[in-house]
């Protein structure tokens, strides 16, 4: 599937660790805000942690790639279970830093939305810092409905945030 020209989307696997830990990393370096792990903590984390990541039963990760160069990710993670196996959460969307702004990320969620769909998946669910702008204005304009906010749930330079809690219905109850 291509995202922008020039630009394919494919499933990740254990093969896609170091591009994988790599874009992360410069992901939680360019916008602390967005991810949980401060970047030292990240850093600690080792290539396997990347690869076992990647091959988490329950998550899928796509990848969009220009060329050789994975360029953006985003983890659609099903929940196990009969009773709550109807949803699915949207987790650790990130986007080259160089790259941002060029319709990846929105690439990215328009396919994880296409293939929780396709999964038969009735609603996904997302969470984010209050305050993260430029996620915001993706995700309202995928229609992600703000359902909780959890106050002073994230800590970044001495300063609180709120995690916003969201969601989007793929079919009706």
């Amino acid at each position: 599937m291509t995202a922008t020209p020039g630009t394919t989307l494919r499933i990740l696997d254990q093969r896609d660790a170091r591009a994988y830990r790599t874009l992360r990393l410069a992901g939680i370096q360019a916008c602390p805000l967005a991810f949980q792990p401060d970047y030292g903590e990240a850093c600690l984390q080792p290539l396997s942690w990347a690869a076992q990541r990647l091959s988490t039963p329950g998550d899928t990760f796509f990848g969009a790639f220009d060329g050789g160069d994975l360029v953006g990710a985003v983890c659609l993670r099903r929940h196990a279970g009969k009773k709550i196996a109807h949803s699915a959460e949207l987790k650790a969307l990130v986007v080259d830093p160089q790259r941002q702004r060029q319709g990846i990320g929105r690439a990215l969620l328009a396919h994880l939305i296409d293939q929780a769909r396709a999964a038969g998946l009735r609603q996904l669910t997302l969470s984010l810092t209050d305050g993260n702008g430029r996620a915001e204005r993706l995700y309202d304009a995928f229609g992600f409905v703000l359902f909780g906010l959890e106050q002073a749930a994230f800590l970044l330079d001495d300063t609180y945030y709120a995690i916003q809690h969201r969601q989007l219905v793929l079919a009706p109850h």
